[in-house]
């Protein structure tokens, strides 16, 4: 898709793939404003269910709107009938690959992370989703001169959020089935193992759990 346009955005680069779809970076030809632009897959672009969970995931982030969450400007389908979404471009890189360059972080450095995450997820929850795929490769870190560690935390990715059921009306159009399971087992507490559907925030919390101890040790 590279040099290729969607609305108004020529395609310039791709940053990565996902299980849902492709991220690329892109440029407002007369803004001249980088964005990244996630393209879902057109296997599940074909499925409704795949369908009303990407876009909910642009709902959830505009619902909740915290500093800590990457934004997403708009999103639509394109002529093919895939789907996009166009966010905010983020430079930086994520917990994952900084775990990977350093390995074990400094203590102050894995609480500040931590306390950052915390304080994102206590937004979340205050609004009835549940992010349920916290994991080092959903945290991006970048430069922010306003923190006081000049680093800002931003959390990504609720392709398979919970979302509260009085969120909005296309939620229900997402059923997710007793006992089936989503996210990332490495970080998935036990009853998300069990059953996915009847998980609250504190799976979050789990998961959080196991990435402050990875960091540390």
């Amino acid at each position: 898709m590279v040099g290729t346009h969607i609305g108004v955005y020529k395609i310039t680069h791709l940053l990565g793939e996902g299980g849902m779809g492709t991220v690329y970076e892109a440029v407002h030809e007369q803004l001249g404003k980088r964005v990244a632009i996630k393209v879902l897959r057109s296997d599940m672009a074909r499925n409704s269910e795949g369908l009303t969970r990407f876009f909910n995931e642009a709902r959830a982030v505009n619902l909740i709107e915290h500093p800590g969450l990457v934004q997403i400007f708009e999103f639509g389908e394109m002529p093919s009938g895939s789907a996009y979404l166009v966010m905010e471009y983020l430079q930086g890189e994520t917990l994952s690959q900084r775990l990977k360059r350093r390995g074990q972080l400094p203590e102050p450095e894995a609480l500040y992370l931590c306390y950052q995450l915390a304080a994102i997820l206590a937004a979340v929850h205050e609004r009835g989703i549940v992010h349920r795929d916290l994991k080092p490769s959903n945290i991006m870190l970048v430069a922010d001169s306003a923190m006081p560690s000049g680093e800002r935390v931003k959390l990504l990715d609720f392709g398979v959020a919970k979302l509260a059921i009085a969120l909005h009306a296309a939620e229900s159009q997402v059923r997710t089935h007793s006992g089936q399971t989503l996210g990332t087992p490495q970080y998935m507490s036990p009853e998300q193992c069990r059953d996915v559907s009847q998980v609250d925030g504190m799976t979050d919390v789990y998961a959080l759990g196991v990435i402050l101890y990875q960091m540390l040790s």
